[in-house]
């Protein structure tokens, strides 16, 4: 049965066109991305609910091989090359949004861009340190290889997502300006289909600390956010803090941040150490808790 609906599939694409099976075969290797409005930036929620942009220490960055990364239950990661960071999720996210925007009116496989507009848009230094980070951070999500496994529920079955690949496929730059054509790894468009979720990105780069910043994508990612150890919130996030009460000071101001730029009304840790907040009432869409 399944032969035969693929040849009917088959036969009906050869009567098409030359350009319409172009267009569906560039389609199929090339899914599009979500779109979402420009104030916001849309990211898979597998990068929200784990260690994938982990909160590193300066100076404490390691190259690693087939390392299991700290997920939310019945998400499954394993990563090999140099780890991520809060500075690297910033880099993905705003690149997928060019892709997106770009997506609109071209087919264009790659994106063009300005170090100079890029480092601004996520909140960096133009100058040439800037500059230097952003081709390190590009270089690091090219040799990046992540491993995704994802348990989905629906009524009684659960379905399995899986993703292996990196997150940026290819770049080069010009030496002159500054330059970049950057191609994102087209299977990317893979995990929005998993679930995803629209940050507010002013609001992201009102923040100062990688914890805030990696508490903000994570409780963006929840309706109604669940309370939580301690433990496991060091856990998740990839935090180093050898000891837990180092961790939980430093959690207590990343969450006063986020009730100063507003993403929390909210929080408290209660006498067993959960955490609890309370989020401000946002119109973001998702397509997936």
């Amino acid at each position: 049965m399944v032969e035969q609906e693929n040849d009917h599939f088959f036969d009906a694409l050869q009567r098409l066109s030359p350009e319409l099976q172009e267009k569906i075969k560039f389609l199929t290797e090339n899914p599009p991305l979500p779109v979402w409005p420009v104030q916001t930036r849309g990211v898979p929620n597998l990068c929200l609910r784990s260690a994938l942009f982990s909160v590193i220490q300066r100076g404490r960055r390691k190259a690693v091989k087939g390392e299991v990364i700290a997920a939310v239950k019945g998400l499954s990661i394993r990563f090999t090359g140099w780890r991520l960071d809060q500075g690297d999720f910033d880099v993905v996210a705003h690149a997928l949004h060019l892709v997106s925007l770009q997506q609109q009116s071209s087919s264009d496989r790659y994106v063009q861009l300005t170090a100079k507009g890029f480092l601004r848009s996520i909140g960096r230094s133009s100058g040439k340190s800037g500059r230097e980070w952003l081709k390190d951070s590009f270089r690091r999500l090219t040799a990046s290889a992540v491993e995704i496994k994802l348990e989905i529920p629906h009524g009684y079955k659960t379905e399995t997502f899986s993703y292996s690949g990196s997150l940026v496929d290819e770049f080069f730059c010009t030496d002159r300006d500054h330059r970049y054509f950057l191609k994102t790894n087209p299977k990317l468009a893979k995990l929005f289909d998993a679930g995803w979720t629209q940050l507010q990105w002013q609001q992201r780069l009102q923040l100062k600390t990688d914890l805030a910043k990696w508490l903000h994508g994570f409780y963006a990612s929840h309706r109604t956010p669940y309370p939580l150890k301690v433990t496991t919130l060091r856990q998740l996030c990839g935090s180093e803090c050898g000891r837990l009460s180092d961790f939980r000071s430093k959690l207590r101001y990343a969450l006063m941040e986020l009730v100063d730029t507003k993403a929390l009304v909210s929080w408290i840790i209660d006498e067993e150490d959960r955490v609890y907040v309370q989020k401000q009432e946002t119109k973001i869409s998702r397509t997936l808790e």
